[in-house]
């Protein structure tokens, strides 16, 4: 009798648990492609952006994929400069948060979230752009097409 008793509360706590979890809204994730806008692709950023929010989840965009500067297959020479992607989220033309990554002869893997400081201000769009800039304190830079995502 005992042991029957125990079990119905732990049915209850249990039940309780699974029915207090907060609401989580994720929508499909949505591929994002950047590149460094030069003929031989120098600088490629891709991957997902997942947007999460909910009447009590802090509303995040959540960013999952690589950033890589000189392609191993590229049939251009290597030069004396490293990428950035640079992702900026808004609300309207309000920026909420930007977040940036580089590499240098490398692939970079790309895992992180973008989020209001206050955690209240949902994100309705992300841009994401790669830049190149020289190694050496003389050089040039440039930056490839901003692209837009929105919330989908």
């Amino acid at each position: 009798m005992r042991l029957r008793a125990w079990s119905a509360v732990a049915v209850v706590i249990a039940a309780g648990l699974f029915t207090a979890a907060p609401p989580v809204a994720a929508q499909a994730a949505v591929k994002f492609y950047a590149d460094s806008g030069d003929s031989c692709r120098r600088g490629v950023t891709e991957g997902t952006l997942e947007w999460v929010d909910g009447p009590v989840v802090r509303p995040t965009v959540k960013v999952a994929g690589y950033l890589a500067d000189e392609p191993i297959n590229s049939p251009c020479a290597q030069d004396a400069m490293l990428s950035t992607a640079t992702f900026s989220a808004y609300n309207g033309t309000t920026l909420v948060d930007r977040e940036a990554y580089k590499a240098d002869n490398e692939r970079v893997a790309l895992s992180f979230a973008l989020s209001d400081a206050t955690g209240v201000t949902a994100i309705d769009r992300v841009v994401v752009q790669v830049c190149r800039y020289s190694t050496s304190p003389i050089g040039i830079s440039y930056c490839g097409k901003a692209t837009e995502y929105k919330t989908p």
